[in-house]
């Protein structure tokens, strides 16, 4: 085929030289003529072929290119995709106090089980409340025997006013989840309010709480559940420990309004 296109460009070229002057004529019968523009245009041709064989090449390697880049771009997604299916590592984490469970669908639980903290006459308490797992892990000196100093930990119990943490019972046991926001990065809890400030996402609300004032122990001011629930077995069995009672506001200071005199106040956990 290309021999073919060969002689209709000399051809084409030899009439051009014929009607292009009158002082050049090309005899068609002069062999060493032909010769040399077949010698010519067959240079050129694999010139020509060689080019394109050098944008072929260029095409592969430029589909192979692409190929390369959608399969790396699958790898991506379907990491990416793995990634946010799995805990980010990073995340606001809260105590939930008086539930036995976490916040549906921002939440994800990290451990459930028992309020505890220090006896609440003890002088030397420690003030905050802490969340006990039900699957404790001993370490070497669990047996270790000894008389000197050391602290404890109790168990908690709700207290008056009982129907502000909506018990049956005086005195039953409370439950608690530590929760994690993986969509978050910090937890706030706010006393004296039942919502979020615009920009963060509720995990729960409730009823402020904290040690009784009177008492030797101090506290702290935690969050109980809108909704609490008991510890099975509790009962109205009043062994003390660690005890949450609900808090009221007091004017002086803390002006009023907005604030009001003895009047017991709410509170909410918020993420962002």
């Amino acid at each position: 085929m290309w021999f073919s296109c060969l002689k209709i460009a000399f051809f084409l070229t030899v009439i051009s030289y014929i009607n292009g002057s009158d002082e050049k004529r090309i005899l068609l019968s002069d062999p060493q003529y032909i010769q040399q523009e077949l010698t010519r245009f067959q240079s050129e041709l694999q010139e020509m072929q060689v080019k394109y064989n050098a944008i072929s090449n260029q095409n592969t390697e430029l589909q192979s290119l692409q190929a390369t880049v959608t399969n790396l771009q699958n790898t991506v997604l379907t990491q990416d995709a793995i990634i946010k299916r799995l805990p980010s590592g990073r995340g606001a984490v809260f105590t939930r106090w008086g539930r036995n469970d976490c916040p549906v669908n921002t939440t994800t639980m990290v451990y459930s089980g028992y309020a505890g903290g220090s006896y609440f006459t003890h002088p030397g308490a420690a003030a905050e409340y802490v969340c006990m797992p039900s699957d404790p892990i001993w370490g070497p000196y669990k047996d270790y025997v000894s008389n000197e100093y050391f602290g404890y930990v109790y168990g908690a119990e709700y207290e008056v006013p009982a129907h502000i943490f909506g018990m049956p019972n005086l005195s039953e046991d409370v439950p608690c989840a530590v929760c994690l926001g993986t969509q978050y990065t910090a937890s706030l809890m706010i006393p004296g309010r039942t919502q979020c400030y615009p920009g963060w996402t509720e995990g729960y609300h409730g009823e402020l709480a904290s040690g009784y004032y009177n008492h030797a122990a101090a506290s702290q001011y935690v969050c109980v559940d809108q909704h609490p629930q008991a510890l099975p077995a509790g009962g109205n069995h009043n062994e003390d420990g660690k005890l949450f009672y609900g808090v009221k506001a007091k004017c002086g200071p803390l002006p009023c309004p907005p604030y009001e005199d003895g009047k017991f106040l709410s509170c909410v956990v918020c993420m962002k």
